[in-house]
């Protein structure tokens, strides 16, 4: 079957790129041409010289630093990722000419999860509202890579060796963001930071009564808020299962660091990362002395910050501490928000397309006025984009690769290390996941790090069959 196809894929592909040879010469001349010509063969030169974990690496760097470098050169960040991502596609195809993948590992829960969720976002593009442009540009980020993160990810990553590298290179460009952040904050904004504060309109939600909201390189504070406490999360738990000592100590320095992010951005909703990972990592781990240990520290600081006024004098545990008053008043604006959309939304079950919350209609000449109501957060913005059918689905679906993932967790991985980790990611997208509520948590590059998370927690599973991480010194 795979042999018919590909007989009928190869020749679709070489006519469609003749024709788009024939194209450029006739409207760009015979260089474009030519250098468009060449392509195919530099695509099979670098698959055949470069291991695909590299150019995945190479992939999670750039997402993680695009939104900074992007203050500095204008560019279309999502079409750029969108443009990379089918390029890892493209790569994967080349690479399987010279050393065939195993594909059998790609079989699995989460890409049938994600495919079902895909297929519902592809129909987003009749909606009598959906602009294609708009949904060109938000495909990605809602399911494409999502997908293709599921796919490739089990391929890819055929040894425990390659994602601890992947948790390295995170950790390192979580220190990074987090080194960032503390030279804002004692040297101060360079001249591109406070262009976008006082040009771009950042100071008005960044310098605000209670203090400055620091934002590393990150497209706002929120963002660089929500990022530091899933790595705060992810590399506390892990920091107790893996070793050599090295990678301990890199583990939880980052986790410090993290926290310290994560305090100087201001961001309330973060908070919540760490506090619902905690209950999570109690759950999953059934070990009576973390249970006792981490659960007393646990009821602790909820008391603490619930209960007391100690550390009131400290700007960032004053803002921290908002986070559980109801009363506050930008929580009282997001319930406002969210009546008017529920009146709104009724008529709209479907949503209104891919790409067209929070004023981004209007770029679009789309009149709605659902469109002029700001989202606030990731699952109203799903909401608004597609309708409580779709926030519904997506809800559902979350649901059941958490509960799946969990149980294989609790109940199927024997080595503790892995253990540890998939507690660690489960714990990192829970928190993340009760953020969205209140905060944007897909912006790069932290919609496409919880993409591979998901993807991680069924490849994991491979690494405990083959007794690859079996070595203490891993």
């Amino acid at each position: 079957m795979y042999k018919n196809l590909t007989s009928y894929i190869i020749p679709a592909i070489f006519m469609a790129g003749l024709y788009l040879i024939y194209m450029l010469v006739l409207r760009t001349g015979p260089l474009p041409a030519l250098l468009f010509a060449s392509l195919p063969v530099l695509g099979i030169c670098m698959a055949g010289v470069f291991r695909q974990q590299i150019a995945f690496y190479a992939f999670f760097i750039l997402n993680y630093l695009i939104s900074g470098i992007s203050r500095y050169i204008e560019m279309k960040i999502g079409m750029i990722m969108l443009g990379l991502t089918i390029g890892l596609v493209v790569l994967a195809f080349l690479k399987n000419i010279f050393h065939p993948y195993d594909w059998k590992r790609s079989r699995s829960f989460l890409v049938l999860i994600w495919l079902i969720w895909f297929i519902y976002c592809l129909f987003e593009l009749f909606n009598p509202t959906a602009v294609t442009e708009a949904w060109l540009i938000a495909i990605n980020g809602y399911a494409l890579f999502s997908l293709i993160s599921a796919i490739l990810i089990p391929v890819f990553f055929a040894r425990y060796k390659d994602l601890q590298w992947l948790l390295i290179l995170w950790a390192f460009l979580s220190l990074l963001a987090a080194a960032k952040g503390y030279w804002q904050r004692n040297h101060g904004f360079d001249a591109a930071e406070l262009r976008w504060l006082f040009v771009g309109g950042g100071a008005r939600t960044h310098i605000i009564y209670s203090g400055i909201r620091y934002f590393s390189f990150f497209t706002d504070a929120a963002n660089y808020g929500i990022s530091m406490a899933l790595s705060m999360t992810v590399f506390g738990i892990i920091g107790f299962y893996v070793r050599p000592l090295w990678i301990k100590l890199l583990f939880w320095g980052t986790t410090i660091a993290a926290f310290y992010g994560m305090m100087i951005s201001g961001t309330r909703s973060a908070v919540v990362i760490p506090i619902v990972g905690t209950i999570v990592y109690l759950i999953l781990c059934r070990n009576l002395r973390h249970i006792l240990i981490g659960g007393s520290l646990f009821i602790v600081a909820l008391f603490l910050l619930t209960q007391t006024t100690i550390g009131n004098s400290n700007q960032y545990i004053r803002r921290m501490r908002t986070t559980f008053d109801q009363q506050d008043a930008s929580f009282q604006v997001r319930l406002i928000n969210k009546k008017k959309l529920s009146g709104y939304l009724q008529e709209k079950p479907f949503g209104i397309g891919l790409g067209l919350n929070g004023g981004r209609a209007e770029r679009f000449k789309v009149d709605t006025p659902l469109a002029k109501i700001p989202p606030d957060s990731t699952h109203t913005a799903t909401w608004i984009d597609t309708g409580i059918i779709g926030l519904c689905l997506y809800f559902t679906l979350l649901f059941l690769i958490l509960l799946k993932a969990s149980y294989t967790t609790v109940f199927v991985i024997r080595n503790k290390k892995l253990r540890g980790i998939m507690i660690a990611f489960i714990a990192g997208i829970s928190g993340v996941l009760v953020a969205a509520y209140a905060s944007d948590v897909t912006t790069y590059p932290n919609g496409i790090i919880m993409s591979v998370l998901y993807a991680f927690l069924f490849t994991i599973p491979y690494y405990d069959k083959e007794s690859v991480p079996q070595q203490t010194t891993a």
